[in-house]
């Protein structure tokens, strides 16, 4: 789906085209919030069939390496994540400084982990985990994107959905 989005120069107009690929990898450009919740469940459902793929492949491993390789081995559904979060976050104006935040969470999912299972410092860490990426949950999807371009690029919404006053 592409929008078109008229510019103040005449004959001039930029264009929201991203592929799926990019969609879910790229750090830049736009999500809405339907497509940023669509893409999101996928990557959890995804993730849920790549999690059970990497344990099966990894069970026999001893408990603190088993830990190490599956945490190595689902750091790319933690990045595509952070794909969309940071995309998203953009879509509602908001760079440098909530982007260093959803970094911490990242950094705070990696350790948790990394944590042992079962144990007091596990729980502490989920509910940090927990405490911290709340904020962003709220932001990506309660918050209404930019209307139009902003400096992270075009609206992803058709200009001509905005005219008829669809809301995504």
């Amino acid at each position: 789906i592409a929008a078109s989005i008229g510019s103040d120069e005449p004959g001039e107009t930029e264009t929201w085209s991203m592929s799926f690929y990019d969609q879910l990898t790229s750090l830049e450009g736009r999500l809405n919030r339907l497509r940023y919740f669509l893409l999101h469940i996928l990557t959890l459902i995804g993730a849920f069939v790549y999690g059970i793929i990497v344990a099966i492949f990894t069970f026999w491993l001893p408990d603190p390496i088993f830990t190490i390789v599956t945490a190595i081995l689902l750091l790319p559904i933690l990045y595509i994540s952070y794909a969309l979060v940071v995309k998203r976050l953009q879509d509602t104006g908001r760079g440098d400084g909530w982007i260093t935040y959803a970094q911490i969470g990242v950094g705070l999912n990696i350790i948790y982990g990394l944590t042992p299972y079962g144990s007091e410092t596990e729980l502490y860490m989920g509910i940090l985990m927990t405490l911290v990426m709340l904020p962003l949950g709220i932001v990506c999807l309660f918050y209404r994107g930019d209307s139009g371009p902003n400096k992270f690029g075009p609206d992803p919404i058709p200009q001509s959905s905005q005219e008829r006053g669809v809301q995504v």
